[in-house]
């Protein structure tokens, strides 16, 4: 009696499984799906030479990649950073950089309103930052050197 239930009970959970659209049979093991690659993306960007301008103002990357960014300072007499904060952030940054010094290369330490940044450069001088690009939207970047942020801004467009 106890193999007949047995029985009955195996017969009925093929039926239902074949019902549902399986089959009796293991499914073939299928491969592993490959994470996706991280793209590296390398940015170039300097300042206008005597002018408070950069000589670009957007940028376009896919969210997640890899970005490294290379600024040159082409000044004979300015010094210029670059910061790229949150959205809405930018003149609060800059505000705060005021406030942190020149001692601190106008940039207030460890504000997570910034998602990157390159040092205070001197003139002449070049700096670079690596960092993932993060969730899509609009991320502004500026210079924090007093005064500068109002004419040296761009956008980093995120895909």
């Amino acid at each position: 009696m106890l193999k007949k239930r047995h029985f009955t009970f195996i017969a009925l959970c093929a039926s239902i499984l074949m019902a549902c659209g399986g089959s009796a049979t293991p499914a073939a093991p299928t491969a592993a799906a490959k994470p996706a690659e991280v793209k590296a993306v390398t940015l170039e960007i300097s300042s206008k030479g005597e002018e408070l301008a950069f000589d670009k103002t957007t940028f376009e990357v896919a969210a997640g990649s890899r970005v490294t960014l290379k600024f040159t300072n082409p000044s004979t007499g300015m010094s210029h950073n670059w910061v790229l904060t949150m959205p809405g952030q930018s003149d609060a940054v800059a505000t705060d950089g005021i406030a942190a010094g020149e001692a601190n290369g106008w940039l207030k330490p460890n504000d997570n309103r910034v998602l990157a940044a390159i040092k205070l450069l001197k003139p002449k001088e070049n700096g670079e930052v690596s960092f993932n690009a993060p969730a899509p939207g609009t991320y502004p970047f500026i210079c924090t050197f007093p005064g500068h942020n109002v004419l040296m801004k761009g956008t980093l467009v995120v895909k």
